[in-house]
This record gives structure tokens, C-alpha cells and sequence, in this order.
């Protein structure tokens, strides 16, 4: 700066260092950015954001998961639907056989009476006789047979009369036995395991 001699020396010196410090005090450095700042303003995106995002997309049901549910759900019900269908299948037929069973049984039953009553005519001495004693043979193989196919004869005489067994088509007065007791049998009736394949025709007393 070129010296003024109407200025006092110290005065100009005091102005040169003035003018000196002042572009020292002006130059401040700018405030550094934060890293996470800096990385916002880089790349445009916010960590947060992106953190919460990636925590949404996990809790949410994956597609993919919703339909392989959704197959096995079909697959169980496809399954329940063919037990359903065999077990009333089998239920069918094992009723479809119960019917085929018991109507053969039910046309058995006339031989059987005929056995019967023809061994019931025989006397003493024909008893004793070879075709006597074959016919008896094949009376009790036939009773036999049909027991182990579940059919038995119903007990009758001597027993209380019951409607859901005999069929009373006669009545006596008896002093002898009791009120309401079976006395003779005509025509034998035959159970096919729980169900009456045929009542038992019967004389009843008092």
C-alpha cells in the first residue's frame, strides 16, 4: 500500500494488518455432510425406508406359499371325498349282499320244512332204515350250513309269546302252564343274525 505523509506511520501499519486478517476471517471452511447424509444425496434413497420396506415384504404371505396351500387343501379334500365314497360303496354292496343273502336263505326254508315233515311221519322201525337215516344226515348238514351262514332256528315252545318273534295263530286254555306261553310250534321261524328271516308260527295258551 503506498504511504500517505499526512498519515501517521503506526496508524498505517495498524491498517495493514487489519486488511490482512480480514480475508483470513472471511475464508471459513464449509460444514463437512454427514456419511449417511452424503449417501441420501448420492444416490436418492432412504436406508430406513428401504430397511422397512424389506421387513413389510417378509411379514407379507409369499404367493407361492398361498397356492401350494391351497393344493394340499384340494388334495385333502379329493382324499376325504374318495374314503367318503369307498365307505359308502362298501356299505352298498355289504347291504346289496344282506338282501341277496337273506332272500336264498328265505327260499331255503320250504326245504327245510319238507325235511321236516317227512321225518316227522316216519315211524320207529322206517327210522331205523338206511334212506331214513340219509335223510336225517342231510337235514342236520342243511341246518348246519345255514347256521354258519348266521341263520338259527327260533325257540318257541315252552317260551313267553313274543310279537317280535312268533306269530300266534292259535289260542288254547291250558290250567297246565302259564298266561301267554308258546304250546306248540307248526311252522319253526328262523333269525338271519339281528332280523327275523321268518316269524315262527305258534299255538299260545290262556
Amino acid at each position: 500500500m503506498p504511504y500517505d505523509e499526512g498519515q501517521n506511520p503506526e496508524e498505517t501499519a495498524e491498517t495493514v494488518d487489519t486488511e490482512a486478517v480480514k480475508p483470513e476471517e472471511s475464508s471459513s471452511e464449509p460444514e463437512t455432510e454427514k456419511p449417511e447424509a452424503a449417501k441420501k444425496a448420492s444416490d436418492g434413497r432412504d436406508p430406513d425406508r428401504k430397511k422397512k420396506k424389506d421387513k413389510k415384504d417378509r411379514n407379507r404371505p409369499d404367493k407361492r406359499d398361498e397356492e401350494i396351500a391351497a393344493l394340499k387343501d384340494k388334495v385333502l379334500r379329493q382324499q376325504a371325498e374318495f374314503v367318503n365314497f369307498r365307505n359308502r360303496t362298501e356299505k352298498e354292496k355289504s347291504q346289496m349282499f344282506e338282501v341277496g343273502a337273506k332272500s336264498m336263505l328265505e327260499k331255503m326254508l320250504p326245504t327245510i320244512d319238507n325235511f321236516e315233515r317227512g321225518l316227522a311221519m316216519l315211524t320207529e322201525e322206517q327210522k331205523a332204515e338206511p334212506f331214513a337215516q340219509g335223510m336225517e344226515k342231510t337235514y342236520r348238514q342243511m341246518l348246519a350250513a345255514l347256521e354258519s351262514a348266521g341263520v338259527k332256528q327260533i325257540e318257541a315252545v315252552g317260551k313267553p309269546f313274543d310279537p317280535n318273534l312268533h306269530n300266534a295263530v292259535m289260542h288254547v286254555e291250558d290250567d297246565s302252564v302259564g298266561e301267554n306261553i308258546v304250546v306248540e310250534d307248526f311252522q319253526k321261524g328262523y333269525m338271519y343274525r339281528d332280523t327275523v328271516l321268518r316269524f315262527s308260527m305258534v299255538k299260545v295258551a290262556n
